[in-house]
């Protein structure tokens, strides 16, 4: 490939934007084989203890004992030879996570200083890696550049890729070049790499902490043990989740006791009629409502299509709100 990085190159650029030219897909996207992954397997175990899959193949391969004891006796063994390959199972899929979030990072930091050396060209970055960067789509330069650009989260590799790139979204408006530390001392999360406190304590503390977050940026406010047992549930607050929960406190909602019932279901809605929330529906679209009657009176035009049924409906219903709710 015959990369120019004078800063005469603009033509060059041009030229090759403008050529018609075959795209080969596997050139842009994963062009892993199948025989990579093969011999990837088979040379890396990722468990720590070899022998332990000729201890599986020895149990799955026993015949079923005719006696009862003989069936206790081996599905003790089964118990313990399972808790002990999942414990290693859990360290390899939480390892490899954390790995390749540390070659994201690595990657982020080769774009960045290719990045430069195109900029000192005088060049289009963009321009310049959808042509000779193909293999890395634009979302993943985007998300490894950021990593990278980050040093502050380079400790908290063990978090994986999405979680850190949250972290580094919510912390965007903090001061100083340690944002995520300042992110934990805020929130009270104590990092320590030597701890031996579990990964998903740790993980659900700073989910916890995110969720918070974005709970205080709309001014709706919840105790911290409910955003965090809530957590355990609805581990990324979406803004439909969000938006709901905003709505609720706007009409003095309770926003906590929300959060208790959706703690007691586990995180979801038993009926959408749920007293609380429907309360803060009403008064929203009650609003919504009023908003609407205003502009109709004030366009004649608008009454024409009026469903006269649906009018009365409505007169009906609120007149048995009126008296349901001792409103004079």
């Amino acid at each position: 490939m015959d990369i120019d990085l004078t800063k005469d190159t603009e033509n060059n650029l041009t030229q090759q934007e403008n050529k018609t030219e075959t795209i080969d897909i596997s050139s842009i996207c994963d062009s892993t084989n199948l025989s990579d992954v093969y011999q990837f397997v088979t040379n890396h175990t990722l468990i720590d203890n070899a022998g332990i899959f000729a201890d599986i193949n020895d149990f799955i391969n026993a015949p079923v004992p005719e006696s009862e004891s003989d069936r206790k006796t081996l599905a003790v063994r089964g118990i313990e030879l399972l808790k002990e390959f999942n414990a290693k199972f859990n360290i390899a899929e939480n390892g490899v996570d954390a790995v390749f979030t540390k070659y994201s990072i690595y990657r982020g930091q080769i774009l960045i200083h290719l990045k430069k050396l195109v900029k000192k060209a005088g060049q289009s970055w963009q321009a310049w890696s959808t042509i000779h960067v193909p293999f890395v789509s634009e979302r993943t330069r985007i998300d490894n550049m950021r990593l990278a650009y980050r040093q502050d989260c380079y400790d908290f590799y063990f978090l994986g890729s999405e979680r850190l790139l949250m972290l580094i979204r919510a912390t965007e408006g903090y001061k100083g070049n340690d944002k995520i530390g300042q992110f934990m001392v805020k929130h009270g999360i104590k990092f320590n790499p030597d701890s031996r406190e579990q990964l998903k304590h740790f993980k659900l503390a700073v989910d916890a902490a995110l969720n918070t977050e974005k709970l205080e940026k709309l001014n709706v406010s919840a105790t911290p043990q409910n955003v965090k047992s809530l957590t355990q549930y609805i581990p990324v607050m979406d803004n439909n989740f969000l938006m709901n929960s905003k709505r609720l406190a706007d009409f003095d909602g309770d926003v906590n006791q929300y959060f208790e019932t959706l703690i007691t279901n586990k995180g979801k809605e038993r009926s959408p009629f749920e007293i609380i929330k429907s309360t803060a529906d009403f008064n929203a679209s009650g609003k919504k409502l009023i908003q609407i009657i205003d502009y109709m009176m004030k366009n004649e035009n608008t009454v024409e299509t009026l469903e006269v049924r649906i009018v009365k409906d409505l007169e009906n219903k609120l007149s048995e709100l009126k008296k349901f709710a001792n409103i004079q």
